[in-house]
């Protein structure tokens, strides 16, 4: 292979290849982009290439995204672009909000989860997640595919039925039927009107597209096309630093599989909350367990720990084998608070609830873990939902 050639001390910006340009474009959000092409004639012409899509492509591993341009043309290079980064901002996670209570059917099965990942020839597609009725397996089912048509926008559809995927903000996403152009709708609250009505009323009016009739196909199908609201789940996966965030799953007391987020804030606190409640605002989102002191317990353990967790049982599934063990070894144990804590200090003192204490995690070698509380017998054992944006044991 040909050794590329040194380059000089003295190189400029300007003297790059365009290659070299296109590259550290591709690199940059649009807005970013652009303001880099007002730096110098040379990444002005590049920010306005044809290749820059190509590009950008490549730098997503994605296959020379389509249409591919006959003839330099400025303008569809740029709605190519744009589409291509916001199908790249849609990857991930993302949590179902709770609905506004409206009434109205939902146009998809009531999932708590959505995950968008790359499908083949660059589409993009979106499935919901639910949890299995058997086992730790986690069931997907299609949502909304979206792809880029030949002028260069961004195309998205629930199976035949076109929809729009629209942001509100960076980390907020509406997915309504597509609006009937050229008609205008004036919709009023009724008086009294919750506050999570309100925020899903000002949401949509600010979404682009909003203000405006629904189809006569979501019209037809009963109004089932209510929009449905996602938020962006930023740390799906742990890290090093924070081996306990993210999105997991588990078999719960009831014996049937959940989701659970954890999440740290700005202070270091560590908060878990279960993600497949999406019955109402207060609800949805109540704290299982938390933590203001995230310093792990190191080996060696006391005994008085050790004999905590070995009298515990772990939570199987009701269709679980119960004659294969699995070995648990832990490598740390960071002590949390019950969920009671949070909502109200003083219940502690008043409710005979056994989960009303404080508890214990049980960080596992594997990089999994389990928790529980005193006053209870069973651990309930946490595995992780996605790796490397990689659904893990997954059922279409």
């Amino acid at each position: 292979m040909e050794a590329l050639p040194a380059v000089a001390a003295g190189t400029a910006l300007e003297d790059l290849p365009e290659d070299a340009l296109l590259a550290i474009l591709a690199l940059l959000a649009p807005p970013d982009a652009a303001a880099a092409a007002c730096a110098c004639r040379r990444l002005a012409a590049a920010s306005s290439s044809p290749s820059l899509p190509l590009a950008l492509a490549l730098r997503l591993g994605l296959p020379p995204p389509r249409p591919v341009l006959p003839a330099p043309d400025p303008a569809a290079a740029a709605r190519l672009l744009r589409s291509l980064h916001r199908l790249h901002r849609l990857l991930g996670l993302w949590r179902r909000l709770p609905s506004s209570g409206s009434g109205y059917r939902s146009s998809s099965p009531l999932s708590p989860l959505a995950a968008f990942e790359w499908a083949p020839r660059g589409t993009l597609a979106a499935s919901l997640l639910a949890p299995s009725a058997h086992g730790l397996a986690v069931v997907k089912s299609p949502f909304v595919t979206l792809s880029i048509d030949q002028s260069g926008d961004t195309v998205a559809t629930m199976g035949d039925v076109p929809v729009c995927v629209n942001f509100v903000g960076n980390n907020h996403i509406v997915v309504e039927a597509m609006a009937a152009s050229g008609e205008d709708e004036d919709e009023a609250l009724e008086g009294g009107s919750p506050p999570e009505e309100l925020y899903m009323h000002f949401a949509n009016r600010r979404s682009p597209g909003a203000g405006r009739k629904r189809s006569k196909q979501g019209r037809r199908r009963g109004r089932a096309m209510e929009a449905e609201h996602f938020v962006r789940i930023a740390d799906a996966e742990p890290t090093e630093t924070r081996p306990l965030q993210g999105l997991w799953k588990g078999i719960c007391e009831s014996r049937t599989l959940e989701f659970y987020l954890v999440t740290y804030d700005d202070i270091g606190g560590i908060t878990c909350r279960r993600a497949s409640d999406t019955r109402g605002q207060n609800s949805a989102f109540t704290p299982i367990f938390w933590t203001t002191n995230t310093t792990f317990l190191e080996q060696p353990f006391s005994e008085k720990e050790l004999e905590q967790y070995s009298d515990r049982e772990h939570i199987h599934g009701l269709d679980s084998d119960h004659t294969g063990t699995e070995n648990w070894d832990v490598s740390r144990i960071l002590c949390i608070n019950s969920s009671y804590d949070v909502v109200d200090p003083h219940l502690s003192t008043s409710l005979y609830d056994m989960r009303n204490v404080e508890g214990r995690i049980w960080l596992y070698k594997d990089g999994t873990f389990g928790f529980g509380f005193s006053g209870s017998n069973s651990i309930i054992d946490l595995k992780h939902v996605s790796s490397d944006g990689c659904i893990i044991d997954a059922l279409d």
